[in-house]
């Protein structure tokens, strides 16, 4: 008998993966009106994965069937596996799923697929779970956005675009008047230069973006240009940033919440970007904090 082990870190909670290989299966793998499961030891399963084609083919379909061996909720599933010619060819097989938590929402899923009569058919499926288990996040993490993430609260003293690219000039009134001139730049919010370092926030069409003052002794430019952050609005920055660190980014500053109305926290990327994550939990007059709103 022939047998595979596949270790990943995915970006889903452990909880989240328990019920995508218990109850969720056509979420993310079976065609959902073939699957007939329930999550109980000794109960038998089945389902069809369909195989679409971009030209006028039929579609294929494949079933599986087994049984639930063990389940330990959050933490691991043990089911037999039977599917047929071009996967299992009929043997049954033994498929366990490890799921350990670890930083953040991420789970370290160790898969174990045991019970191959050949070779060919633990290469074959060597080669598969990885796709396989890469398109599960894929499809979970549209399933979780649409289902959890709620609409953005707006905040007076943020622009509402998701994305704001953060500029350095050494003249901010110089660099303003140039965007307002040559991109129809709209001012949306000043901040003076006694409440820190003095930025201009600017809206474009749907867009917006951030002039920061830049002090060319404080912070050197880097291939010779002036350094830029990117901004990004997300629903929650203390999951954002432990993702990025677990990653591999390197956290610059961790989440704070500000005066502002906005809880931000910064990391580089490992390719060398910085980046600014952004939560918006209140929405903050500028006036109450030193900002003026220019629109």
């Amino acid at each position: 008998m022939h047998a595979l082990t596949i270790a990943r870190t995915s970006p889903r909670s452990a909880a989240t993966l328990y019920r995508a290989w218990t109850t969720g299966w056509g979420a993310w793998f079976a065609e959902p009106d073939s699957a007939r499961v329930r999550a109980e030891v000794g109960e038998p399963f089945f389902f069809d994965v369909v195989q679409r084609y971009t030209d006028a083919r039929e579609p294929e379909r494949h079933p599986h069937y087994g049984r639930f061996l063990r389940l330990v909720p959050d933490a691991l599933v043990s089911l037999s596996w039977v599917t047929g010619p071009g996967g299992t060819a009929g043997a049954e097989t033994t498929l366990t799923v490890h799921l350990d938590a670890i930083a953040g929402d991420f789970t370290q899923v160790t898969l174990t697929h045991e019970g191959f009569a050949t070779s060919e058919a633990r290469q074959a499926h060597e080669a598969a779970w990885p796709r396989i288990l890469a398109h599960q996040d894929a499809m979970l993490a549209e399933a979780v956005m649409a289902e959890h993430v709620p609409a953005p609260l707006r905040n007076r003293s943020i622009p509402d675009a998701a994305f704001i690219p953060m500029r350095s000039y050494p003249d901010v009134d110089a660099a303003v008047r140039w965007l307002r001139e040559v991109l129809g730049a709209r001012e949306h919010l000043r901040i003076p230069r006694e409440r820190g370092q003095q930025r201009v926030q600017l809206t474009i069409g749907t867009g917006a973006m951030v002039v920061v003052a830049w002090d060319a002794a404080a912070a050197p430019a880097t291939g010779g240009r002036p350094p830029a952050v990117l901004m990004v609005r997300v629903p929650d920055v203390h999951g954002a940033y432990a993702r990025a660190i677990a990653l591999g980014a390197t956290g610059l500053t961790p989440p704070a919440d500000h005066a502002d109305g906005e809880r931000q926290a910064s990391v580089r990327d490992p390719a060398g970007h910085a980046w600014t994550l952004t939560q918006t939990i209140a929405d903050v007059d500028p006036a109450s904090w030193g900002g003026e709103l220019v629109e």
